[in-house]
């Protein structure tokens, strides 16, 4: 190999070296904020090691990054969410929840008449299963779109609804941690256990989890506390609501896709949004804004990001031929 053709090659091969570039900036931040986890370096590695791959590692690398980044932002959260922010809005989405949904719950927040639903019937098995599949839909929130952007990368090789969804959720994502930082929002958790003053302190261990304690109690264990109180950075993200958003998001391109047995589509949405109010976890209102920062972020992706940016600059099948390459090689 010639001078030349070694120049050539180490160019094309400069995304890996951005790639470690990055890595090391990531874990200097993340020990100035908040101190390196052992998932920090987990993230790290694995990270490394696709840079080093060729094939579809390398465009895992590049296609999946917006939600690695976002994953990294949020995860950064935790040490300056508390310090650029200003007062607590606790009153407001109360008031409002309350005008518009009052008259439907005999003069009290859907939240609110649910923990009182809860008590009624608390030592039932309704109440168990009430908490049970609570839990699991509420829970379905963080994998869902994980899971249905791999079946459009890997299993379906879609390059291109790949990038439309990924990169709404990544407008979606980044649009609702800008609304954190200017807009705090409390919880219904929060007024139920606290009132409308400002939080005295920042340690809300337990309660963040709201109603999930009782599947906590159900199971015998601590996961929900320890989900809720260890890995959220910020108690006062509550508008909008990603769990209002990503199952929407989650149904929408399920059925943009595939079409046949859309009504099925509805349930996952209506569990999910059910269990955030029947859990404490959000008001109503924080479902619609967060399912309007959806929409609103498909739109921008569709007509703006697609055609005029990603359609010229990105080969929309070469993920396809990598994959059909590498699958008549095995």
């Amino acid at each position: 190999m010639d001078k030349k053709q070694f120049l050539k090659k180490l160019r094309s091969q400069r995304w890996r070296g951005y790639i470690l570039i990055g890595l090391i900036i990531y874990l200097i931040l993340i020990n100035q904020l908040i101190r390196v986890r052992p998932d920090h370096v987990f993230v790290a590695l694995l990270l490394f090691v696709l840079a080093l791959g060729k094939g579809r590692l390398k465009y895992f690398a590049i296609d999946w990054a917006p939600w690695i980044f976002f994953w990294i932002s949020y995860d950064m959260m935790r040490g300056i969410a508390d310090s650029i922010r200003g007062g607590i809005n606790v009153i407001l989405p109360y008031q409002v929840e309350l005008a518009i949904f009052g008259r439907f719950f005999g003069g009290v927040i859907p939240c609110f008449w649910f923990q009182d639903f809860q008590t009624a019937i608390d030592g039932t098995v309704l109440k168990n299963i009430l908490d049970a599949s609570g839990g699991l839909f509420y829970t379905l929130h963080f994998g869902m779109p994980l899971l249905l952007g791999w079946i459009f990368w890997h299993t379906l090789a879609d390059r291109k609804m790949f990038y439309l969804f990924v990169w709404t959720m990544t407008l979606l994502n980044f649009s609702a941690l800008a609304t954190f930082m200017i807009y705090p929002a409390a919880p219904p958790w929060y007024v139920y256990s606290y009132g409308f003053g400002q939080p005295a302190h920042t340690s809300f261990w337990g309660l963040g989890a709201g109603a999930l304690v009782n599947v906590d109690r159900m199971i015998g264990m601590n996961f929900f506390q320890t989900l809720w109180g260890g890995f959220n950075p910020n108690h006062f993200a509550a508008i909008p609501s990603l769990h209002g958003a990503y199952p929407v998001a989650v149904a929408f391109f399920t059925y943009k896709e595939f079409k046949n047995g859309w009504y099925w589509l509805y349930l996952y949405p209506a569990g999910v949004w059910f269990s955030a109010v029947y859990l404490n976890q959000h008001y109503i209102i924080d479902l619609f804004i967060g399912a309007g920062y959806f929409f609103l972020a498909y739109q921008i992706t569709k007509k703006l990001l697609i055609p005029h940016f990603f359609s010229k600059i990105v080969d929309w099948k070469a993920l396809q031929r990598t994959q059909s390459k590498a699958n008549s090689d095995g």
